[in-house]
């Protein structure tokens, strides 16, 4: 099931998103689609912070009380991970939205194809996200981690250093095998990069990037080997800037 959640204060644009949704929604014969529109921010927010939760959130930019900046703001601290989309008649948040690496910013009056594209797209997202879990092997035993959870791994004395977005770390058995060996199952999910011979990231988690280090969104400076910092840097900017 994908759950989408949309918030436009206008009714009339809201009512007619609504049924480019529900088009949409009539394409996707392998997916169960749900639909809750939201009038107001407060009301998306009340919804989460009760326990409801959406994979895809299209937000309105130009809302009563907040921007829809501030609300996704307030929605990645109340849910892991959610999926940005903002639809708006404005391009001045254009910067703000990718700040918060918003998955697509889409100006009115919406392309159906375009939206269709894009929630082809998001859907798929969602989809992988769901299904990678990197299987580590500890010495208390195989410990599943969704692989969205891992801000980077980090290479000390044989053994891999898990940091997770929650502050806790796991450790893995002594390693017989090469750090690229052992991480090749992470690289080759496009959220992550190997940034030096003993570190790899999550890119969703970098808050900064320089020429010799990056920054983590949990506040971690990681050094980025000169070798690789072309291939970061490219990496990191396709990641947070998607195709037009």
């Amino acid at each position: 099931m994908l759950k989408l959640a949309l918030c436009d204060d206008d009714h009339t644009e809201r009512a007619e998103i609504v049924e480019i949704l529900r088009e949409w929604s009539e394409t996707q014969s392998d997916r169960e689609i749900t639909l809750r529109a939201f009038d107001s921010p407060y009301a998306l927010l009340d919804a989460v912070a009760n326990g409801e939760s959406f994979d895809i959130f299209l937000l309105d930019i130009i809302l009563p009380s907040m921007t829809g900046i501030t609300l996704g703001e307030r929605l990645q601290a109340l849910c892991p991970e959610p999926l940005l989309i903002y639809l708006t008649t404005s391009r001045d948040y254009y910067a703000d939205a990718f700040r918060l690496y918003a998955f697509q910013y889409i100006c009115k009056p919406l392309e159906r194809s375009r939206l269709f594209e894009t929630l082809d797209k998001a859907a798929i997202r969602c989809e992988k996200n769901r299904q990678n879990i990197f299987s580590l092997k500890t010495a208390e035993g195989i410990i599943p981690i969704p692989s969205r959870k891992i801000v980077y791994v980090e290479l000390l004395a044989h053994v891999c250093h898990f940091y997770l977005a929650d502050g806790s770390c796991l450790h893995s058995q002594y390693l017989r095998a090469s750090f690229d060996s052992f991480i090749e199952p992470l690289l080759q999910n496009e959220s992550f990069v190997k940034i030096h011979r003993s570190f790899a990231v999550n890119l969703r988690f970098v808050g900064k990037l320089t020429s010799g280090s990056l920054t983590t969104s949990t506040g971690v400076e990681l050094p980025v080997a000169r070798a690789c910092s072309e291939h970061v840097k490219k990496r990191f900017m396709e990641y947070i800037i998607p195709p037009m």
